[in-house]
């Protein structure tokens, strides 16, 4: 049985998928970034592409990939897109309410300010990420209503590997 598939998260970002692993998120079995939507955009001789991914999970024989996640990618040569941001799992899951508190004050403070750049990274330490500007709206992201491609947040959006904090707000 096949261990392993691939996927792009909402931003076009290549993720590898452990399909052993039984901890979910919001992208299911989601393990590891392996090529940034840059990347994959303006790829290196050592980038893996979709192209390389799709040829992985098809050349295992198809009754190892009979009833996985790794059938469709074996079956349409395509890689199913998630509508979330791939975030990396972390070992302790951060208290909501503290997380909440630093998104606040993040928000308080002017753009600019090198306190928000620790609260940054504060959160990115407990596994919690910025949404990352994406053209398209995504329900499962974006709240507000978008005329046209998204170009800016009014507000910031915060996710984790299993939680969506707060949808960033579309102007």
């Amino acid at each position: 049985m096949i261990t392993f598939s691939y996927c792009l998260d909402a931003a076009g970002n290549l993720v590898k998928l452990d399909l052993t692993c039984q901890k979910h998120g919001l992208i299911p079995f989601a393990s590891e970034l392996v090529s940034s939507a840059d990347e994959l955009a303006f790829p290196r001789p050592w980038t893996k592409s979709v192209a390389d991914a799709v040829n992985e999970v098809r050349f295992v024989p198809s009754p190892h990939v009979a009833g996985t996640l790794a059938q469709q990618v074996h079956e349409t040569r395509k890689l199913p897109r998630a509508a979330y941001v791939f975030v990396p799992r972390v070992s302790e899951q951060p208290q909501d309410n503290q997380v909440i508190e630093l998104i606040d004050l993040f928000d308080e403070l002017p753009i600019g300010h090198e306190g928000r750049q620790e609260i940054e990274k504060a959160l990115a330490d407990a596994g919690v990420q910025l949404i990352p500007l994406i053209s398209e709206f995504h329900t499962e992201l974006h709240a507000g209503k978008p005329k046209g491609p998204i170009s800016s947040y009014a507000k910031p959006g915060w996710l984790s590997y299993s939680k969506v904090y707060r949808k960033a707000l579309v102007a």
